[in-house]
C-alpha cells in the first residue's frame, strides 16, 4: 500500500511538472507572437504610403498625368548623378562622375532635415517616384522618390493635398534632424531629383563631421513671419500660382 502511495504521489508530481511546463510553453509562445507583432508595426509606422491613384481630390493632378504615377523602369549601370545625404551636415549633395568614372564631382547641394528613423550609413538605389506621397499623421509631400522601403525624398509636410497648405513651422526648421525618417527637402530641391535622378541612382548616407566639396549654398528664407498667403506655399515651387513668384519680382523691382 505504501509502495502504491508513494508511485502515486509521483505520478501526480510528474504530471504537475508536465503541466508547469506547458503553461510555460504557452506563455512564451504569446509573448514571441506579441513581439513579433509589435516589431512589424514599428517597422510600418516610420511612413505610410500609398499610391496617389487612391486618394481622391480635386487638388491632385489626375491620373493621366505624366508625372502623377508610379514609376516602373529597367535598372542600368549608367547613371548622371550619385546622391550623398550626410545626416550630420544636413545637406544632401549631388555628384557626376570624373573621367575615370569616379563620383567626386559636386555639382548640387541641397539642404535637408533628416529625422529618428533614417539610416545613418549604407548606400541605396532610387526606385518609385509619386507626386503627392501621404505620411505618418495625415500630412502629405510633394514630389516623392522612395529611397529605400519607407524613406523617401520629399517636400516639407502640407495638411492637405494643396501647394497652399504648407506646414511652414516645418519648412524653417530646414537643416535641422527633425523629420520621422524621410529626407525632407524644399520643392525644389525635391522635384529637382524627382525629375532628373531615374531609378537606380545611388544613394549614400553617412555621418562625415568634415566639410565635404560642395557647390555654395545659399541661405534659406524663413517664412514664419510672413502673412498666410505667402507663407502657405513653399517659397521655391515652380507653380505658376505660387504668390511667391509675384513678391519676389516685386522685391526685385524695388532693389533694381
Amino acid at each position: 500500500m505504501n509502495s502504491f502511495n508513494i508511485n502515486n504521489k509521483v505520478y501526480k508530481t510528474l504530471i504537475n511538472i508536465c503541466k508547469y511546463i506547458l503553461c510555460l510553453l504557452i506563455i512564451e509562445i504569446g509573448i514571441i507572437s506579441i513581439n513579433v507583432i509589435m516589431y512589424q508595426r514599428k517597422n510600418n509606422e516610420v511612413i505610410e504610403f500609398v499610391d496617389i491613384s487612391d486618394l481622391n481630390s480635386n487638388n491632385v493632378t489626375s491620373e493621366e498625368s505624366v508625372n502623377n504615377f508610379k514609376i516602373e523602369m529597367a535598372n542600368t549601370d549608367e547613371f548622371s548623378y550619385y546622391i550623398k545625404v550626410n545626416c550630420s551636415k544636413q545637406i544632401v549633395i549631388v555628384y557626376v562622375s570624373d573621367e575615370n568614372g569616379n563620383y567626386n564631382i559636386p555639382v548640387k547641394s541641397m539642404i535637408c532635415s533628416t529625422g529618428i528613423s533614417t539610416p545613418n550609413e549604407g548606400i541605396y538605389q532610387i526606385s518609385d517616384k509619386y507626386e503627392w506621397a501621404y505620411l505618418v499623421g495625415g500630412v502629405y509631400g510633394q514630389y516623392a522618390t522612395r529611397i529605400t522601403g519607407p524613406i523617401l525624398f520629399h517636400s516639407v509636410p502640407y495638411t492637405k493635398q494643396s501647394k497652399s497648405s504648407l506646414e511652414y513651422w516645418e519648412y524653417d526648421k530646414l537643416g535641422q534632424p527633425v523629420s520621422k525618417g524621410c529626407v525632407r527637402l524644399t520643392v525644389e530641391d525635391a522635384k529637382w531629383i524627382f525629375d532628373n535622378c531615374k531609378q537606380g541612382t545611388k544613394v549614400e548616407f553617412c555621418q562625415e563631421e568634415n566639410s565635404e566639396k560642395s557647390v555654395k549654398q545659399e541661405k534659406l528664407l524663413k517664412i514664419s513671419e510672413f502673412d498666410d498667403e505667402l507663407r502657405n506655399w513653399d517659397p521655391t515651387d515652380p507653380d505658376m500660382n505660387n504668390p511667391w513668384l509675384k513678391y519676389k519680382e516685386q522685391e526685385k523691382g524695388e532693389i533694381d
